[in-house]
């Protein structure tokens, strides 16, 4: 019987969810224990011309604030204990996560030389040999002129990397010697931090980022506590599964 919500998803090529938006939200669907099924496909987008999206009560939705936005209301969640203080935290850590390290996390993977090699032959290794070069860079130049357009790209790699530096030490301070960014009880910050966290924690191809983020072992343990609460069933940071049954 498939479950009421499914989750469209990028192929786990990297024996994980690539996405942190996608692992954010499938993490966040196994702190609530709902119940979802996942379909992947390297080229269906959503509404909003973005992945991951849903389906369910016969809507599509995309963006994963907003999806998980529906589904408290849908379902009456609420993040009990959170003071306005902790929500205002809250929000500042998922905005730099997901508006500015993500976009250093792109870089390290379709800009940067050094990741971009593995990267490739592990994104592209489905797709045919007499056209896989072809697309590889179709979708090089496309990503370069995303990331230009951004902004992130019109830095150098070193200033690049210091930027994830001081953004992987500010979530080291905040989080200090805290089991969840927001207390003792993981929330959607969580969800957010650990979608990040983990692609690079756990992707195979990550070098400069994961050498970084090794300098605070407090979001190391972070990881890997949520991995084992949320996760334990995954090979590497999760999202890879097709299917999840609380």
């Amino acid at each position: 019987m498939s479950a009421p919500l499914t989750v469209h998803q990028f192929p786990a090529f990297i024996n994980m969810q690539p996405s942190p938006f996608g692992l954010k939200l499938e993490t966040w669907l196994r702190m609530n224990k709902l119940p979802y099924d996942v379909e992947f496909s390297p080229m269906k987008m959503g509404p909003k011309g973005k992945v991951p999206f849903v389906s369910f009560d016969n809507q599509v939705m995309g963006d994963s604030e907003l999806i998980i936005e529906a589904l408290q209301a849908k379902h009456g969640l609420k993040e009990e204990g959170l003071n306005p203080e902790d929500k205002a935290k809250g929000l500042l850590v998922r905005r730099m996560v997901e508006e500015h390290l993500y976009f250093i996390l792109v870089y390290s993977r379709w800009a940067d030389p050094v990741g971009w090699e593995p990267f490739k032959k592990l994104v592209f290794s489905g797709v045919p040999f007499f056209i896989r070069g072809f697309i590889s860079n179709k979708a090089h130049k496309a990503m370069g002129a995303l990331l230009k357009s951004q902004g992130i790209a019109r830095h150098t790699r070193d200033e690049i990397y210091q930027m994830a530096e001081d953004d992987l030490n500010t979530l080291s301070t905040i989080l200090g010697e805290g089991t969840y960014f927001l207390g003792d009880s993981p929330t959607l910050t969580d969800a957010s931090a650990y979608g990040l966290l983990a692609n690079i924690l756990y992707d195979p191809t990550q070098t400069r980022l994961l050498e970084i983020l090794k300098k605070s072992p407090n979001l190391i343990q972070y990881s890997e506590r949520m991995k084992s609460g949320f996760w334990s069933d995954a090979s590497r940071g999760g999202g890879e599964k097709t299917k999840f049954t609380p």
